[in-house]
């Protein structure tokens, strides 16, 4: 008998007969996030390891997550794969004015510095909108997993909500606006999906509620197994104003 929902064993069933890959769950205290997984094939891993934070109900729908991720990834076409990479001549301005906002930061310390910032962005553009088409999905298919996914998208919320504190004093204004805007169309959805409109009130009181829903709706119209992933986060490059900071590799 599994250990997991039928909707969580389900979904790593589905994953391991597309991929050809099994899969591994381990934990690490020092994730920075509640939970990753680690594509077979890649480093020479021969089954896929989805790893965990700390033991938890909440690990039921993160495992289910990430199985459904395995068979996103494996169901996109290579075309279509969100390898996107930063377009440095586009971003040595952007660099230019985060260096004038910290002047003090060391020589040597300057690129790593800039690399680090421009890219969580980059990162948060390239996976949020493809977590979401997710987590729709989820919600959608398996509603023996909305406990447990309410609960865990709830806690994505209050973690992210710190981003309302960032100011354009201390990083360029559309660094800022791109961040907060994307955490706000993730709080809409969770939102909407569960019908609590309070979690996104901190998002409203400050005027995003326009554009974070014009980020959601795409997500709320594409099919999961669809192959516009790439579409998608260039329509919220463009609504965010960075759509010349990545190319497509």
């Amino acid at each position: 008998m599994s250990q997991y929902p039928a909707s969580t064993q389900s979904l790593i069933d589905q994953a391991t007969r597309l991929s050809g890959h099994g899969f591994d769950i381990v934990f690490d205290a020092s994730l920075p996030v509640a939970s990753s997984v680690r594509i077979a094939g890649r480093e020479g891993r021969e089954r896929h390891e989805i790893v965990l934070r700390l033991p938890s109900d909440e690990n039921n729908y993160l495992i289910a997550w990430q199985a459904a991720f395995v068979l996103h990834q494996y169901s996109t076409p290579e075309t279509e794969r969100t390898n996107l990479q930063p377009n440095a001549a586009y971003l040595a301005s952007v660099k230019n004015e985060l260096l004038e906002m910290h002047p003090g930061i060391p020589l040597a310390q300057r690129e790593p510095f800039t690399d680090h910032v421009i890219g969580g962005v980059l990162t948060q553009l390239r996976s949020v909108p493809v977590g979401m088409l997710i987590d729709i999905h989820l919600h959608r298919e398996y509603p023996e997993l909305h406990a447990t996914q309410k609960q865990s998208l709830i806690n994505q919320v209050v973690e992210h909500v710190a981003c309302l504190q960032l100011t354009p004093e201390m990083f360029p204004r559309t660094l800022v606006r791109a961040n907060q805007v994307m955490n706000a169309a993730q709080a809409l959805m969770v939102a909407e999906l569960f019908e609590i409109p309070d979690i996104f009130e901190p998002y409203r009181s400050v005027g995003m509620e326009a554009a974070a829903a014009i980020l959601l709706e795409p997500c709320m119209n594409q099919i999961f197994n669809a192959t516009t992933d790439r579409q998608l986060i260039d329509s919220w490059g463009s609504n965010l104003g960075i759509e010349k900071w990545y190319r497509w590799v």
